[in-house]
């Protein structure tokens, strides 16, 4: 396993002031933010260093330090004078026995990403232990300090924003963001509502949404449902993720993210129109695409209400009949792959002025994202 590893895609910094910024990163924050800002300001370059191990508490809720690297590398990737670089601590004793192997990895990494070796290094912490173990350890030469930083001026902690993402939303570094969103997708057959809930309640909680790819695509393309072939899928199925993926990424993104559909749902018509050659062609990639996908809610909408022909889906699967066949496969679908403990049915009655209960459903949907997310949408 390699212990170390650089950022490809930046320059070694020059100048003859250094300084590090060092931790776990768990997520980076705007208070890890405002500390390397502050060692940019006062040095001519800055080395970011994100440190852990194997089952370490980013590892804990899904970020191991390679996925810490990569965020960090990508939220300074417009910082000329900001390197970023990680240590995997596996191959060195646990703290407080690794404090001898770990400052020796760190003077190298630090080196290994400055042109002037001889340059004067300020290591900046906010930990009055890590100062102290940290100046027993470098080398009396005159070229290394360490710098205790004031963490009273933003008063936020990785430890509370992995206790509770969504209401420490505003202080996550946007890049990480993207790991703690929580993503609801609406599924269902067709002509069940499905678009005008997810803008509904996308608008409702002020979150961003995306919209039915192979609407757009095969409108696009002036092809109908049966005549689409494998190609076609795998251009649904990434053009899907692709959406949702965007508005995860999204500035809007404000911890909840609505999709109209998923590969899932894409599956379903796989299995319906393509023949077992075809399907088996495309499973890998439905396995990998719904694998990755982490969905944290499913509200599927029972074929309950009248078929609208808006000229989208083919007229063969319109039917009362067809369309609960539709609904039941997905249901299949949904189960194969491990969701089912995500699923919300939909199934809310309506009164006799929402005779096909789309009020009701939508209020069933509001609450389901309060119960299951921890979003706070209900301030309607």
């Amino acid at each position: 396993m390699r212990t170390i590893a650089g950022n490809l895609f930046t320059d070694d910094l020059h100048g003859d002031h250094i300084g590090v910024f060092f931790g776990t990163l768990a997520p980076m924050h705007v208070g890890h933010q405002a500390e390397i800002y502050k060692a940019a300001a006062l040095n001519d370059g800055v080395v970011v260093i994100a440190s852990g191990y194997t089952n370490d508490r980013g590892y804990q809720i899904g970020l191991p330090v390679e996925k810490r690297f990569r965020y960090l590398r990508e939220a300074f990737s417009d910082e000329t004078d900001i390197k970023v670089d990680y240590i995997n601590e596996d191959n060195i004793p646990m703290m407080p026995d690794g404090w001898d192997e770990w400052t020796r990895i760190l003077v190298e990494t630090v080196k290994r990403n400055i042109v002037n070796k001889d340059a004067k290094i300020t290591f900046y912490t906010g930990e009055q232990n890590y100062k102290t173990e940290l100046e027993s350890r470098l080398p009396q030469n005159g070229q290394f300090k360490v710098s205790l930083m004031d963490r009273t001026v933003l008063k936020i902690s990785a430890t509370e924003i992995r206790k509770n993402p969504i209401g420490n939303w505003d202080y996550i570094n946007r890049v990480f963001r993207r790991h703690f969103a929580k993503k609801v997708t609406v599924m269902g057959s067709a002509s069940t509502g499905k678009s005008t809930l997810v803008r509904r309640l996308a608008r409702t909680s002020n979150s961003p949404f995306s919209e039915e790819y192979a609407r757009e695509y095969q409108e696009r393309s002036n092809v109908s449902d049966d005549e689409l072939v494998v190609k076609d899928y795998i251009r649904l199925i990434q053009g899907q993720y692709d959406a949702n993926s965007r508005e995860i990424n999204s500035p809007a993104n404000n911890g909840l993210t609505i999709f109209d559909t998923d590969a899932m749902v894409t599956k379903v018509y796989a299995d319906m129109w393509l023949n077992e050659a075809d399907n088996a062609q495309l499973k890998p990639l439905f396995d990998n695409t719904i694998g990755e996908e982490l969905i944290d809610l499913i509200l599927l909408i029972p074929p309950v209400t009248p078929y609208v022909n808006d000229g989208f889906r083919n007229m063969s699967t319109a039917d009362d009949d067809s369309r609960w066949q539709f609904h039941r496969h997905l249901l299949k679908v949904i189960e194969e792959y491990g969701f089912m403990d995500k699923v919300v049915i939909l199934d809310a009655k309506g009164g006799s002025d929402d005779p096909y209960g789309y009020y009701a459903r939508y209020l069933q949907a509001l609450e389901a994202i309060q119960t299951r997310t921890g979003f706070n949408i209900k301030h309607i």
